[in-house]
């Protein structure tokens, strides 16, 4: 467990509070999670040829470090908080918060001209259900200004609000040419979204992250063929290695038998989103395992998340990794108190990851990254 006297600090300017001190990561961790990603990034090519160009913009790979090395536990193609991310990162960058954080923004900026924007200005369109409710409403608004040089226009839209008219997607007559996709209805398949849907199936419309890339990259069922070959990378060193979470489909077991050995899983809606519906198997009842829909739910194994102790109290976290494809470019560990991962209870939040004695993010990265290239 590690020691954290922690502090935080006011709700960031993107809608989540950022703390203060670090959570440490250990060089041989980032290396083989540098490793493993890369080698999970092949698999998903070769089982889906044309996902390079299936546009999924920021993907995030979140990661329960254990003392046995890193477990994969979910892949994310409508990743949000890297804002946020950069944000907490500048508490742990003692030489060149500025630069980095200029460095990573252009970085994001470079992705959304090549999966969305393309080389000439667009109009731009920022899209969620009922969008000024959500949480990271303030972190769209950011992103709107970060993206509003490099757009012929950028618009935060209800997607209640589009319509599909003369060949076009329009908003109050307006066409849009590229929509950034935060619904969390993945597949467009939703009636009310068959505006977007048309358009983007007709070409009218670029969207990003599209539906087969969420298909390919981030659907959870896809953990079920990707668990059968669980070890990413291996760290001769330290002798960890950097797994995915054994997954299974739970009707491949009665209630009865998922019951008894509860403790070892934890069972998540095969289409579901964050933590919702998420159930940790030692904390379930009877009659709620019971009642879960067994074909639309999978039991992922059990892996702790690690502890921090901050001024005697002990919180959980995670750390999302943030990346174009198969390169990691930030990181940030979600803090949070209960059994599954949220930002509601005071002091829950995100936190800088510091790496060894690095100075700064970019920096362990770099040395990660030529670390695995040489091996």
């Amino acid at each position: 467990m590690t020691r954290c006297d922690d502090k935080i600090e006011s709700p960031a300017p993107f809608g989540l509070p950022v703390l203060t001190q670090p959570v440490p990561l250990s060089p041989a961790a980032m290396r083989l999670i540098t490793s493993g990603v890369r080698v999970l990034w092949q698999r998903i090519a070769a089982a889906t040829p044309d996902v390079e160009r299936s546009r999924p913009l920021l993907l995030s790979y979140d990661v329960h470090p254990t003392p046995e090395g890193p477990v994969l536990i979910e892949v994310n193609t409508n990743a949000g908080g890297m804002l946020t991310a950069l944000e907490a990162n500048r508490n742990t960058n003692l030489c060149c918060a500025d630069w980095e954080h200029g460095v990573l923004q252009e970085r994001l900026i470079e992705l959304f001209h090549r999966d969305l924007l393309g080389s000439s200005p667009q109009v731009l369109a920022i899209v969620d259900d009922d969008i000024a409710a959500q949480a990271l409403y303030p972190e769209m608004k950011a992103i709107a200004e970060l993206l509003r040089p490099h757009a012929a226009s950028v618009h935060l839209i209800d997607a209640a609000e589009l319509h599909y008219e003369s060949g076009r997607l329009r908003h109050q007559g307006e066409p849009i040419d590229c929509v950034y996709w935060r619904s969390t209805d993945f597949l467009i398949s939703e009636e009310r979204h068959a505006a977007v849907r048309r358009a983007m199936d007709e070409g009218s419309t670029r969207v990003a992250p599209s539906p087969a890339a969420y298909a390919a990259i981030a659907d959870k069922r896809r953990f079920l063929d990707w668990s059968h070959d669980p070890v990413l990378a291996r760290d001769e060193r330290s002798g960890m290695n950097f797994r995915i979470a054994e997954t299974l489909p739970m009707a491949s077991r009665t209630a009865e038998a998922w019951y008894a050995d509860r403790a070892n899983w934890v069972f998540k809606p095969a289409s579901g989103h964050a933590s919702r519906g998420v159930y940790v198997g030692k904390s379930i009842s009877r009659p709620k395992l019971t009642e879960l829909p067994a074909d639309a739910y999978l039991a992922q194994r059990y892996a702790p998340h690690p502890v921090v102790d901050r001024e005697g109290r002990e919180w959980k976290y995670d750390v999302r990794f943030f990346a174009d494809r198969d390169e990691i470019i930030g990181a940030v560990a979600r803090v949070f108190h209960g059994q599954v991962v949220g930002m509601r209870t005071p002091g829950s939040g995100f936190a800088p990851v510091s790496v060894g004695q690095t100075c700064c993010l970019l920096g362990a990265l770099a040395e990660a990254d030529s670390e695995v290239k040489t091996e």
